[in-house]
């Protein structure tokens, strides 16, 4: 993924991939077997949010930017790039060359930064869920997606418009179509559309977390009642059978419930910088003594495309509400057993603004911790309810 402030290079094949025998078609294989699975999965979640009225809430409406800009990846950037690693060189009309590089920008910017939108948008329903319906409007979700693809377009389409970079052309089939990044450039670029948003999603995410943490201790604090005091002439009964069965039951789920937690920000994130740290520090070497060498540059240029490929399968992953959707259309992805409706589905559309949400009383542990439940087993219904603030998004719950 080249980025602004540069200037375009056509240059000599040197040092591209020396591929001989079955490798070349090992290669087209593999690549065109991540181009196939980019665009099936993200073209199926657009359509399946697009299907299901349950799923048109505006906190998905940053999904669907995700995989719509993860899709522009898969058809506009990947196979051209796939073409310069098999051919070594760059095959395609000479004047798509500069139009191709602006969208390999623009398209892969965009996807990091509605990963995030998507954290800041839990990050509000955090600190403010009971006023999150109010504050993320339809018509602020857009602005947020329109700023986040602006601003991709402006590190992208802006350069070449301006003349901030000589462009030119090699002749035959012994040229490719790459870019000569500078070091204060790639700076800027990197931390603008990489450093910047990554740090954002990290900071917004560990909040979620801590927020998680913070709320079983409140839920375990409300399940288990003061002590009465003899020497005030309380009596002191111990639970019931029930009441203790209920604490038990509820404890055990609250440290499941942190496990997947971790567990699931820990994927996420270390997913996410997998993917693309290794290029961004890479761009950045390169513009310093240009010794990367292109086999190497393009595999960890890749492995930032794969980015996009994995997105629709993570995020929908711990999103119970997807996967319902998706067994619904996909034989294979149904659950074997009937489960219970998600409280979590119910409690995300109604802050996200769905029409059809059923409205009903405000949680007591998110408005007011004055108010316990009356019993532990309400209390582990009310963790239930609260579940969409541990994770971002209608996440997968334990039972």
């Amino acid at each position: 993924m080249p980025w602004p402030g540069f200037s375009l290079r056509v240059s000599p094949a040197a040092g591209a991939w020396n591929i001989t025998g079955s490798g070349p078609w090992l290669l087209a294989f593999m690549l065109t077997a991540i181009i196939l699975m980019t665009v099936c999965g993200n073209m199926l979640l657009i359509a399946v949010v697009f299907a299901h009225r349950s799923l048109r809430c505006t906190s998905n409406c940053f999904l669907v930017s995700l995989f719509l800009s993860d899709l522009m990846v898969a058809v506009v950037v990947m196979p051209p790039a796939m073409l310069n690693v098999l051919c070594g060189a760059w095959v395609l009309w000479p004047a798509f060359c500069p139009i191709w590089l602006c969208f390999d920008v623009m398209c892969c910017s965009a996807s990091i930064l509605n990963l995030c939108v998507i954290s800041l948008d839990r990050y509000v329903f955090i600190i403010s869920p009971l006023r999150y319906k109010q504050r993320m409007t339809p018509p602020r979700a857009l602005l947020l997606v329109g700023a986040a693809w602006g601003l991709a377009a402006l590190a992208s389409f802006l350069p070449i418009e301006m003349k901030w970079h000589s462009l030119g052309h090699g002749r035959g089939l012994s040229f490719q179509c790459r870019l000569r990044v500078t070091l204060p450039f790639a700076l800027v670029a990197s931390v603008l559309t990489f450093f910047l948003p990554s740090s954002a999603i990290c900071f917004t995410y560990c909040r979620i977390l801590l927020a998680a943490r913070r709320q079983a201790k409140r839920v375990a604090a409300l399940s288990h009642p003061p002590h009465p005091h003899p020497s005030l002439g309380e009596p002191s009964r111990p639970p019931s059978p029930g009441v203790a069965a209920g604490q038990r039951r509820l404890a055990h789920r609250q440290g499941r419930r942190a496990l997947k937690a971790s567990l699931t920000l820990g994927v996420l994130l270390g997913l996410f910088f997998s993917a693309w740290l290794p290029f961004f520090i890479t761009n950045m070497a390169q513009a310093v003594c240009e010794c990367v060498p292109l086999a190497l540059f393009d595999a960890i240029t890749w492995l930032g495309y794969c980015n996009s490929t994995m997105n629709p399968i993570i995020y929908p992953l711990f999103m119970r509400d997807f996967k319902r959707a998706l067994g619904r259309l996909l034989p294979c992805c149904s659950s074997p057993s009937p489960r219970r409706p998600s409280p979590a589905l119910s409690l995300s559309l109604r802050n996200s603004g769905e029409p059809n949400a059923a409205s009903s009383t405000p949680s007591p542990l998110a408005s007011d911790p004055a108010h316990p439940p009356a019993t532990a087993t309400d209390a582990v219904n009310l963790l239930d309810a609260e579940q969409p603030l541990l994770l971002p998004n209608q996440v997968d719950t334990l039972d």
